[in-house]
């Protein structure tokens, strides 16, 4: 990070040093109170004895599944500041590797006969030319961190509107398309619920930023994930304050100015198809992340806002939509792989003792995890 963050970010916590700090999010521009309430109020209605889980759900969809979806409901809740936070430090970070890169080629333009000739340094070390490696790495972790915020809400959608599809598996563009549908079915109570939030919800896609931001985000974390990366593309751009030689010339210094690509659902080929167009976005990269940063913060506290209320509604209405199975359509599942690690038993494992959050706490409490509980689970439907 620049010197200035990190004084910043050096700052003592306000308060009773005794008690727990705030924690980063403020500090970095994203702290979310609304989602922060949302994610209490769930926890609020854990139950640490039977039925267990969220406590009005009951008797849906049955004990284990009620545990199981409870759980993850709140875990992707609190995972969304998780991933905010994670997003705010990769920008900071890009600003910072951003600025050292193009300090490195401050003078990569020469005037040679009045001509201007780029000539760019060559790079001594491995560390100079991971320089370059390290603008993208922070450009790819802020929009994978605001990627992973999008899915993380969608499964607290998921949960809190008792949409009839996995929770553990939650992604943004198919909560999106089962509430588009969900817009059109409004026949009971419950249903009515859900059609005005999926109404509420594309309102709240449309106001959070320019038109097509929601889907260049999306699209350019899935060209990282999935897709072969696109050529980089940048300018070189005076740099100011203009520095003068003893006879008055101008002495050439650039700054070096990162752009993203415009269309990233796109290939390489395809969009030099068509030269008239821009290949990149007309702004710098690092104006990109703040945006995509703000838009999607603004997204995810004007959904909080709605989904308390849902929250508030059904646990009134608790006959109203009832949890459905198909949240966590396969049960308890057994175990995924058989991958013990590369040195298997050079670390041992003893949690005869456990330290942890109070919070944790109540999670394996109204999972009915601890000792004197666990057995429970044989009996659970």
């Amino acid at each position: 990070m620049k010197d200035s963050d990190v004084a910043r970010l050096s700052q003592p916590y306000d308060g009773d040093p005794n008690e727990p700090g705030p924690g980063p999010s403020s500090a970095l521009g994203v702290g979310v109170p609304k989602w922060v309430d949302l994610s209490t109020a769930i926890l609020g209605d854990f139950r640490t004895e039977p039925p267990y889980g969220i406590g009005w759900w009951a008797p849906h969809p049955g004990t284990s599944r009620r545990i199981l979806i409870s759980d993850q409901l709140y875990s992707c809740a609190e995972s969304v500041s998780t991933n905010l936070v994670e997003a705010a430090v990769h920008r900071l970070e890009f600003l910072d590797f951003a600025d050292r890169l193009s300090d490195r080629f401050v003078d990569a333009v020469k005037i040679e006969d009045g001509i201007p000739i780029m000539k760019a340094p060559r790079a001594q070390s491995p560390l100079d030319d991971l320089g370059v490696q390290m603008v993208r790495l922070h450009i790819a972790g802020t929009v994978r961190a605001l990627a992973g915020a999008l899915d993380c809400m969608s499964g607290a959608i998921i949960g809190v509107l008792a949409l009839p599809t996995s929770i553990l598996k939650a992604d943004f563009g198919g909560v999106r398309g089962i509430l588009n549908r969900m817009a059109a079915k409004n026949a009971t109570a419950g249903e009515q619920v859900q059609a005005n939030f999926a109404e509420k919800f594309e309102d709240l896609i449309t106001s959070a930023g320019p038109s097509g931001w929601l889907d260049w985000e999306l699209a350019f974390r899935n060209m990282l994930v999935h897709r072969g990366r696109r050529i980089d593309l940048g300018q070189y751009v005076p740099r100011t304050p203009i520095l003068f030689d003893q006879r008055g010339r101008a002495i050439p210094r650039v700054r070096v100015v990162n752009q993203l690509a415009r269309d990233p659902g796109r290939s390489e080929v395809e969009v030099f198809l068509e030269p008239a167009k821009p290949l990149v976005l007309t702004e710098d990269a690092g104006d990109t992340l703040n945006g995509l940063l703000n838009s999607t913060k603004s997204l995810i506290e004007g959904t909080a806002q709605e989904l308390v209320e849902v929250w508030r509604w059904r646990r009134d209405n608790p006959d109203a939509l009832p949890q459905p199975k198909a949240q966590w359509p396969n049960g308890v599942a057994s175990e995924g792989t058989a991958f013990s690690g590369y040195a298997p038993g050079s670390v041992g494992y003893n949690p005869g003792m456990m330290s942890t959050h109070p919070v944790v706490t109540k999670r394996m409490s109204a999972a009915a995890l601890f000792d004197q509980t666990r057995d429970q689970w044989k009996t659970f439907d």
